[in-house]
């Protein structure tokens, strides 16, 4: 009796191992794909020199990519510009697509589409976000607070420079940079890094950092730093003018979003961090023009009253640059003593209904260009239409 009841409980026990076992492979893992496609197609007439063009105004096209298990994810992004029309004027600095530190670019290349924004990356949950490509740079999270207009704006906060998105320098659009961003409550905080492969002797190429702090909801303050690592021989050999050092950025800012104002204001300063077409004066042969590193200041202020439908925007842009002249027995380099871009900014937005945008913005500028001319005041007309979607689907393996 004992023997069959102990052969009982036995099959007992190894039917619930073994029902146990298929409970347990019938549990099913799964993935949630996350992605999110999106579209701002923008353009406007604009009259300035007494005459009037049609304008692209830095339509594109973009999709992000998230696959994730549980609190880890891979994260992948793309943007790309469209070019719908012809035209090769554009005053949206944010248009400008890669250039080199030091190659001046005078006019915008059209091509059909133009790279912005490449990426891969790691969602590690409340560890943060780890991410490798071109994309945003740590210091555009501060100078982004007053980056708020359709048009105008961002030219006095060393982000887009000399003619360029900053890719380079790692300052806008960040060429083959390694960030990581993370929040702790109100605190928000991001880190840089640029692996360029250049030929400097240095092991990166540059390094940033950002750091935000939340008062209250909508209201942040922010600073952000920036280093590029140029060759220490292209530094002091001399045969660049004006560069005196590695470039390096700060911006301090602040912003305000609230239901009916938004407010900001950023400050920069920047060291050996920007550059333009100088003159160059030789005796013997005369005048002609070459590029030239210099240091600036700047100030942008963004203001934006709000509607149901409709918002009036004003605004300043602000940038001085510290002129140099280098002379020696045969040759000066200079920069016009009037240089500098100093802007005020009015426009509004009109939302006749969602997704649509009819804009028009103003720009009275007070500036000169570092060759001593006046920068041109422009008017614009224009509109704009953003499409943007969020799609998911889990798959259960």
């Amino acid at each position: 009796m004992d023997i069959s009841r102990q052969f009982c409980w036995s099959i007992g026990y190894l039917l619930l191992f073994i029902g146990g076992g298929k409970m347990q492979a019938q549990e099913k893992d799964s993935l949630e794909i996350l992605l999110k496609p999106y579209a701002s197609l923008r353009g406007h007439l604009a009259v300035y020199d007494n005459k009037l063009e049609l304008q692209e105004n830095a339509s594109r096209i973009g999709l992000e990519v998230n696959i994730k298990k549980h609190d880890f994810g891979i994260i992948a992004g793309g943007e790309i510009q469209l070019n719908m029309f012809k035209g090769g004027t554009s005053f949206n600095v944010d248009g400008n697509l890669s250039g080199g530190f030091l190659s001046v670019e005078s006019a915008q290349k059209q091509q059909v589409f133009g790279n912005r924004l490449g990426y891969l990356g790691l969602d590690l949950g409340k560890f943060g976000t780890l991410t490798i490509g071109k994309q945003w740079s740590v210091y555009r999270d501060i100078t982004a607070y007053t980056d708020k207009f359709n048009v105008f704006g961002s030219r006095a906060s060393a982000t887009f420079i000399g003619g360029t998105d900053g890719g380079e320098t790692g300052t806008g659009r960040a060429d083959q940079a390694v960030i990581y961003r993370n929040h702790f409550g109100p605190f928000y905080l991001g880190g840089q890094i640029q692996a360029r492969g250049g030929n400097n002797g240095k092991f990166i190429d540059g390094f940033g950092a950002s750091l935000q702090y939340e008062i209250k909801e909508g209201f942040f303050a922010g600073a952000a730093y920036n280093r590029v690592l140029l060759s220490d021989n292209l530094v002091t050999a001399g045969r660049i003018i004006g560069l005196t050092g590695q470039p390096t950025y700060f911006s301090l800012g602040t912003k305000y979003i609230g239901q009916t104002i938004d407010f900001s204001i950023v400050g920069v300063l920047q060291k050996n961090g920007d550059f333009s077409q100088g003159s160059y004066l030789d005796p013997n042969v005369g005048t002609f023009p070459f590029t030239t590193v210099f240091n600036a200041k700047g100030l942008e202020v963004f203001g934006k009253y709000k509607f149901q439908k409709f918002s009036v925007l004003a605004g300043y842009n602000l940038y001085v640059p510290e002129l140099k002249s280098i002379e020696d027995t045969s040759v000066q380099y200079s920069l016009d003593p009037g240089f500098k871009k100093n802007d005020i900014i009015v426009g509004f937005s009109y939302f006749p209904f969602k997704f649509a945008q009819i804009y028009s913005e103003q720009r009275f500028s007070m500036g000169k260009t570092s060759n001593g001319e006046r920068e041109k005041s422009v008017f614009t007309l224009g509109l704009k239409i953003d499409l943007s979607g969020s799609f998911s689907k889990k798959i259960s393996f």
